[in-house]
């Protein structure tokens, strides 16, 4: 008989050994997951459990089904981003299982997670039975012990009084990330760390702790004086009323795919306007009919003429995010990215690969708690030694990062790959030439540098190619025709 068993990377691999008492000896078994099974991994299950078929959610949507899906989230049951999202991992969710239990209509199956990107009441809904294993991140102990405390906590009157004494003498929501500016004969009051965004911005922002109280006590000026301003990762900080007698923008803060069918920037409250860099990043507003300009006081930052190594010592590879933001996103991409430069690593044993894991890759949500240090542990078992994890440290508690770090890999970076990043944008600025990675069966994400003439790799097969002809004169000339493309977009308005 089939045994069909869905699980996410949270599933701790060395509990699967706890399924063996619902398989039998004769049965076919199919491990079904959101991620990518790693090298290591699949000699881990094959030494445990022998020969199995092995499937992904990727497997089952194409680019225009998960399109739908992303435009199907986007209804009457929303009100916020977050709901937005509920919605997409849903409605993935029951596709795929109309799908998976058409092909394994006779299977036995089992459900291992609830996290990660499944859902598990349609899974259940559809015949699944739930097993327990041993998780990185339990989502219901967490939920539960906060509840426990809670409980505890309301029988308590003096832990009540002392609950409430804190409440009101509160931290500013603000921290430190309180600046301001004059443009123009207008006041500018930026919310949020500059570290992501400040390179982009031509203000002369400095710290105003008056700025901060005035915030803190509530207290905000009209839209005749004062402009309000953050970046798109720091929203949640800008707790300016949603009334049209005030001015909040969300800037651009990363490169936005124009052909992004996610609707999440949709739901923003309603005196809120984007600003883009430029017309490549107004494309996504556009595509989706959202109001957007491109940053006044924005500077424009021309891409310099690349320094072309005459031999590459070093790549930097510089991954994206994935969550339930939209249905075009599977937590497996991220796998395939690894599993692609690992083959890199095997084929150019003198090129060192330094391989920069997406910080948010970390958040329970995102792509898992132990996502980085899973690919520590591949990269360990290749026993290849020129290829290993760059070391910035996540922060689990912010959306917005450092660029600190960043820069320390591009010092040492002859080219930089990304499948979507702005980290080869901020290489290309540093002199460094860049090639964007699909990997996948859905579009380039990358699309809107891929119009403009920059290389786009589809297999491991490019990458090596692009890696060994980037000293080549006339593949140099083509690259130096998109760096000109890119500096007359900059220019357009």
């Amino acid at each position: 008989m089939d045994k069909l068993f869905l699980f996410s990377q949270n599933v701790k691999l060395s509990s699967l050994i706890k399924i063996k008492r619902y398989i039998r000896k004769d049965d076919k078994i199919i491990f079904f997951t959101t991620h990518h099974l790693f090298e290591n991994e699949i000699d881990f299950l094959k030494n445990n459990f022998g020969l199995f078929e092995y499937i992904t959610f990727s497997m089952f949507l194409n680019d225009s089904e998960q399109e739908a899906i992303d435009k199907a989230a986007d209804s009457e049951k929303v009100h916020n981003t977050f709901d937005y999202y509920n919605q997409v991992r849903l409605i993935k969710n029951q596709r795929i299982a109309e799908k998976v239990f058409q092909k394994y209509k006779d299977a036995e199956k089992f459900i291992i997670s609830n996290d990660l990107g499944i859902e598990e009441s349609v899974w259940l809904k559809s015949g699944f039975k739930k097993i327990n294993c041993e998780y990185y991140y339990n989502w219901g102990e967490r939920k539960s012990l906060k509840n426990r405390i809670k409980n505890i906590v309301k029988k308590l009157p003096f832990a009540v009084a002392i609950y409430k004494k804190i409440k009101e003498t509160t931290i500013s929501p603000y921290g430190d990330d309180v600046y301001s500016a004059e443009w123009n004969g207008k006041k500018y009051i930026f919310i949020g760390r500059l570290q992501r965004i400040g390179y982009r911005i031509g203000l002369n922002l400095k710290k105003d702790e008056k700025e901060k109280e005035r915030l803190d006590k509530k207290q905000f000026y009209p839209k005749s004086e004062c402009e309000y301003i953050t970046s798109i990762h720091e929203r949640t900080k800008c707790t300016v009323p949603d009334s049209s007698e005030y001015d909040v923008r969300y800037i651009q803060d990363g490169y936005l795919p124009p052909n992004y069918s996610a609707c999440d920037l949709k739901y923003i409250p309603k005196n809120v306007q984007y600003y883009s860099w430029d017309v490549m990043g107004s494309r996504q507003f556009q595509c989706h009919n959202i109001p957007v300009s491109i940053m006044p006081f924005g500077k424009k930052l021309y891409m310099p003429e690349p320094k072309f190594p005459k031999k590459v010592k070093t790549i930097l590879v510089a991954t994206s995010g994935t969550g339930d933001w939209t249905a075009q996103k599977n937590r497996s991409d991220d796998d395939l990215m690894v599993m692609a430069f690992v083959e890199v690593a095997r084929r150019l044993p003198d090129v060192e690969i330094i391989y920069r894991a997406h910080p948010t890759w970390i958040f329970p949500e995102h792509v898992g708690v132990n996502s980085i240090n899973r690919v520590a542990e591949y990269f360990e078992w290749t026993k290849f030694s020129n290829i290993h994890l760059s070391s910035n440290i996540p922060n689990m508690k912010v959306l917005s990062f450092p660029r600190s770090s960043l820069e320390e890999d591009l010092k040492k970076a002859d080219i930089v790959f990304g499948e979507h990043s702005v980290s080869m944008i901020d290489g290309a600025f540093k002199n460094i030439p860049f090639a964007s990675v699909n990997l996948t069966t859905r579009r380039d994400f990358a699309c809107g540098l891929t119009e403009l003439g920059f290389p786009n790799c589809k297999s491991a097969d490019d990458i090596v190619d692009f890696i060994k002809n980037i000293s080549d004169k006339t593949y140099q000339a083509k690259y130096l025709e998109a760096v000109n493309c890119y500096n007359k977009m900059t220019d357009e308005r």
